[in-house]
């Protein structure tokens, strides 16, 4: 009776194994995951990797490289602010001698080659700017400062990258970054620093990776 019992107990231990766990090559990957060709499972487009699985991009985001970025025509206002259009005349080409910016909020030609500029508007402190813009704190000549030129563009290598942003991080990113010398801050966008990482050329961060990253404060 007891040999009975026993096979009984084991019978239904393998009856109910198989249904505990069920391994199928097709759904390898979790919720909005795909497999991708080096075998490893990857967020599904407009997805990207988030606190528990992989979560979608906001309205007026795309996902570039792991991270939910606004689409074109769209910026923050604030690092942690929903995408929100970029107003038309903001950052047009101007010239200060032949081509002037629009009346307007947006009316000062802020020069950045000779003659030649963008379109912008003064601000005080850390307030007044749109589209993504920083107020550069000049005193009287405060003014809204554009996003470096290619930030975050994807790349493969330097030859890729334009603008400012003139350094492609290749090691997992794959993003145009701003290169800087270590200790320069004028080259780098408000409220970011120059890090001096060791494994690759200095580059601009926010000041609050930088210190979590080397363990320097930076002032």
């Amino acid at each position: 009776m007891k040999r009975l019992i026993g096979l009984v107990w084991v019978s239904a231990l393998v009856g109910v194994a198989p249904s505990a766990c069920i391994y199928d090559g097709d759904h390898r990957c979790g919720p909005h995951q795909r497999i991708l060709s080096n075998n490893r499972c990857g967020c599904e487009d407009g997805f990207v990797p988030g606190t528990a699985g992989c979560v979608p991009c906001g309205e007026d985001e795309q996902a570039v490289n792991g991270a939910c970025l606004c689409a074109a025509g769209y910026a923050r206002p604030a690092t942690d602010a929903a995408c929100e259009p970029i107003p038309g005349t903001l950052g047009v080409a101007c010239d200060s001698d032949s081509t002037p910016c629009s009346d307007g909020k947006y009316s000062l030609c802020h020069v950045t080659d000779g003659t030649s500029g963008y379109c912008t508007n003064a601000c005080s402190g850390t307030t007044g700017c749109d589209g993504g813009y920083r107020c550069h704190d000049d005193g009287a000549n405060s003014y809204c400062r554009r996003p470096p030129v290619g930030y975050l563009d994807h790349c493969e290598s330097d030859a890729d990258c334009t603008g400012e942003a003139t350094f492609c991080e290749t090691l997992s990113t794959h993003q145009c970054l701003v290169p800087c010398a270590a200790g320069e801050t004028a080259v780098c966008f408000e409220a970011e620093a120059c890090c001096d990482f060791t494994i690759f050329h200095p580059i601009c961060v926010p000041n609050d990776a930088c210190s979590s990253m080397t363990g320097v404060e930076v002032k």
